[in-house]
């Protein structure tokens, strides 16, 4: 099963999680809503916040968190990434524990929102982002996110982009691509945003350079990654 997250704190997510409401044939159950193997369902706490959500429901396998992006220059941005981290827990999880990540899906919601983009002309970046925040969970975990203000977390058409590219990640299982690790980089991860939508290589767990590239750390990402077929270093 499929759990898609979305905070009540949150106006990006909430804006998401209408979208989905509104373009797929979700039911509504008394605490959530189903669509065939996904569950939707709206959190009290910041999503960041949210340790082991999952245990609140039975039979998951992936977990997504919609969500807003927040940053300080504001560039429009839609972005996916794995939650954890390699250092201090700053913002939720626990220090150096990172989530199980799925670069399968990871893959296919940045091609999605690349497309959705193009077609809903949106003048949005589409970017990866390096592994960061929390919560720690216990099942492969991803967040897609609208950046980087409220201007943009409240656009519909974002919204829309995020929900379409949510339900194609959610297929996930009918790829099969090679899986890397990233190492390198800056929090945006543009050269491993590059081998995402370009190349065949999967990503998941990025450790941008910001980071202790340490033996543990990256025995740690790899253990976490759902297979490493490859590492992708970005040496600058």
């Amino acid at each position: 099963m499929n759990l898609i997250l979305a905070s009540k704190q949150d106006r990006a997510a909430t804006n998401i999680a209408n979208h989905l409401l509104e373009l797929f044939d979700f039911e509504a159950h008394r605490d959530h809503y189903r669509f065939k193997d996904c569950i939707l369902a709206f959190i009290e706490k910041d999503s960041v916040y949210a340790e082991f959500a999952e245990k609140e429901f039975s039979n998951v396998d992936f977990i997504i968190f919609v969500s807003r992006h927040s940053s300080e220059a504001g560039v429009p941005s839609l972005t996916v990434h794995t939650p954890g981290n390699f250092g201090a827990a700053d913002f939720g999880g626990s220090p150096g524990e990172i989530c199980f990540s799925n670069p399968n899906a990871q893959k296919v919601a940045l091609k999605e929102l690349q497309v959705q983009r193009d077609q809903l002309n949106l003048d949005f970046e589409v970017s990866m982002e390096a592994t960061h925040h929390g919560p720690l969970t216990g099942k492969p975990t991803m967040f897609i996110e609208i950046g980087s203000d409220e201007e943009q977390w409240i656009n519909p058409k974002a919204g829309e982009a995020i929900a379409t590219s949510v339900m194609k990640a959610v297929g996930y299982r009918e790829y099969s691509f090679p899986k890397a690790v990233g190492i390198g980089g800056g929090h945006y991860c543009q050269q491993h945003t590059l081998v995402m939508l370009f190349r065949e290589y999967a990503i998941g767990h990025v450790l941008a350079k910001y980071v202790p590239i340490t033996e543990e750390n990256v025995r740690k990402a790899v253990e976490k990654n759902g297979g490493c077929d490859a590492f992708i270093l970005d040496w600058k």
